[in-house]
């Protein structure tokens, strides 16, 4: 399920990097913390879609495989967005900003948690093709708690 969602999620990304630069236009790479997290994002996407297309790839003698590439998108991403969001609380210096940060502080280590365990392939992770109902199940359970919590905090805030 994970490499599956892999290459459209990279796309994704890669269309929202190219839709960013496309608003605001070159100039914003002038900034060494925008240009890292651009970076950041078009390298999420190179990983994931390379990770999802390759089963592995040979590098030198050996062969890197496909969960490698994911699970360091995972890591890369979620360095670039909690970059990202505070540098926008040291700037803006609001609670709200403090505290969007510390939310995504929080998701970006657990993203990031999730990345490891899948560059490793962990028991921790289900790699395979069909998994299980029941980790179907409790996966939908967690995106649906995220999506609440997050309307919580935007209605809050």
């Amino acid at each position: 399920m994970i490499r599956r969602l892999a290459s459209v999620a990279g796309a994704v990304i890669l269309v929202f990097a190219g839709g960013l630069l496309a608003v605001v236009g070159r100039d914003v790479l002038i900034d060494p913390v925008t240009a890292t997290v651009v970076v950041g994002l078009v390298l999420t996407s190179v990983l994931w879609i390379t990770g999802s297309l390759a089963d592995s790839v040979s590098i030198g003698r050996g062969a890197v495989p496909w969960n490698v590439f994911v699970g360091a998108g995972n890591v890369v991403l979620s360095v670039a967005v909690v970059l990202l969001t505070v540098r926008s609380a040291i700037a803006t210096g609001t609670e709200s900003a403090w505290l969007i940060a510390a939310a995504m502080l929080a998701g970006g280590t657990s993203l990031s948690w999730q990345g490891v365990q899948i560059a490793v392939d962990s028991r921790h992770v289900d790699l395979e093709a069909t998994p299980s109902s029941g980790r179907v199940l409790a996966v939908a359970l967690l995106v649906a708690g995220a999506f609440g919590v997050g309307l919580l905090a935007g209605t809050v805030v």
